[in-house]
């Protein structure tokens, strides 16, 4: 199966400037998560090479990821999200990161972080009629420079678990965050709850913030 994997890069402009963090009262800005700041304004197209040419575009409007379509050709397939009605979180992506990855032509994952918190966020698009679309508001994305995960591989977590999925199998394992899980999780502020991890189809090394109490999990990883 043949992987395609493209990184988003957007037209900017010196006019499309969107205020993550950004504010002359330095006291009370909040550190903003992304490095360039600029509004994503033009439209994103994704192709992949596997049969049907499956296809991704991304539309933006005010900054914020306005609709997702979606096709692939020989089977008819052709879908279209309204953005904000399968995510309500008010978020806003930035250019470096924002990605896609076709897998065949199976389906395509889009892997984001909003700008404001930093909170991570994965969308799985089928490229078969009947197949369900899937989101993750929990993600553990690589683009934060603490969490490092393997290629190939996606990451999100919940109360009990860190879930790991292989994009290409739709296998998962499956890390146990504590014995008895974590209570009011803040999904807005992932790193004061893990503060590093480190994940390959091996293995997954995690360091977490529990109760003020650090935990270290080290262990290697089954996928099911």
């Amino acid at each position: 199966m043949r992987i395609f994997i493209r990184t988003f890069v957007a037209i900017l402009t010196a006019s499309s400037l969107i205020a993550c963090g950004g504010s002359e009262e330095k006291a009370s800005t909040p550190v903003s998560f992304c490095k360039d700041t600029a509004c994503v304004t033009e439209p994103i197209e994704v192709k992949g090479t596997g049969a049907g040419n499956p296809m991704v575009r991304i539309t933006f409007n005010d900054c914020k990821i306005d609709t997702i379509h979606w096709e692939k050709g020989g089977m008819g397939v052709i879908k279209d999200m309204v953005f904000n009605e399968f995510i309500t979180n008010d978020m806003r992506p930035t250019k470096e990161a924002f990605n896609c990855t076709i897998i065949g032509s199976k389906y395509a994952w889009i892997k984001f972080n909003d700008c404001t918190t930093g909170r991570g966020f994965l969308l799985r698009l089928p490229f078969d009629k009947d197949g369900t679309t899937s989101k993750y508001t929990s993600a553990i994305n690589n683009f934060d420079p603490a969490f490092k995960v393997a290629d190939g591989l996606v990451a999100f977590y919940d109360n009990t678990f860190i879930y790991v999925e292989d994009m290409e199998t739709g296998l998962v394992a499956k890390q146990l965050l504590t014995d008895t899980g974590v209570r009011d999780i803040d999904f807005n502020d992932v790193h004061s709850l893990i503060e590093t991890v480190d994940i390959t189809k091996e293995k997954i090394y995690a360091k977490l913030k529990v109760d003020g109490k650090t935990i270290e999990h080290n262990n290697p990883l089954t996928f099911k």
